[in-house]
């Protein structure tokens, strides 16, 4: 009697055992699975928003390129060039103004409005050419931080976004500026060489066929 009560006993005790044991396995199991499935679904959104962020990235290094083309652009026009350019154009308006008292012909006139009014154009480029150049390699500094920052995805989705849509509207804002620019003084510059030669030639007249020196305006 003994001798079975203490075999029941055993058996119940291994009985017991082999539940923990099992409810362990399967509460191992589905610790791992947890685990499993919460690495899958941290890999999968990590994938997409690199993905995302590739996409980005590759838009703003065409943008960075759009950029570094229109400085290069925007330097094709000399600013020596135009120092010179309005170095003269200042002087002999001046001295025009100061000394012709005649009237003179229709051609002439109108050769002297066109010479006076490009002026303030070519002065304005020359004042601001430093400052644009400086907002477009600030932009080409900002862009490529940016870009960094998405390659290594030290940003959440919604600064990206809002980083990169700011970022983008000020490179767009200084391609257009910087071509914009170009486009302008290089119309002035033209305009200006056109009506040169008769001005010169005006100048001489009042000046006894000499040209007077020329004066270098201070910059605004």
């Amino acid at each position: 009697m003994l001798f079975k009560i203490l075999y029941d006993l055993l058996s119940f005790v291994f009985a017991q055992l082999n539940l923990n044991l099992i409810f362990n396995a399967l509460f191992m199991r589905f610790w791992f699975f947890i685990i499993m499935l919460s690495s899958l679904i941290i890999g999968f959104l990590s994938c997409k928003n690199t993905l995302s962020y590739d996409k980005h990235v590759k838009e703003l290094d065409s943008l960075k390129i759009v950029v570094l083309q229109a400085i290069d652009n925007f330097k094709t026009v000399d600013s020596t060039t135009c120092i010179n350019t309005y170095a003269k154009q200042h002087t002999y308006t001046q001295f025009i103004n100061l000394h012709l008292k005649d009237t003179v012909t229709k051609t002439v006139a109108e050769n002297l409005q066109t010479f006076s009014s490009v002026g303030p154009g070519i002065a304005d480029y020359i004042s601001m050419r430093s400052q644009l150049l400086q907002e477009a390699k600030l932009s080409l500094t900002q862009l490529n931080a940016l870009s960094h920052d998405l390659k290594n995805s030290s940003l959440d989705n919604e600064e990206a976004i809002e980083f990169i849509n700011s970022e983008r509207k000020g490179a767009e804002k200084i391609i257009e500026e910087l071509k914009a620019n170009t486009e302008s003084i290089r119309k002035h510059l033209d305009l200006c060489n056109q009506s040169l030669p008769m001005c010169e030639d005006l100048v001489k007249q009042l000046n006894a066929g000499i040209l007077p020196p020329i004066i270098k305006p201070e910059n605004k």
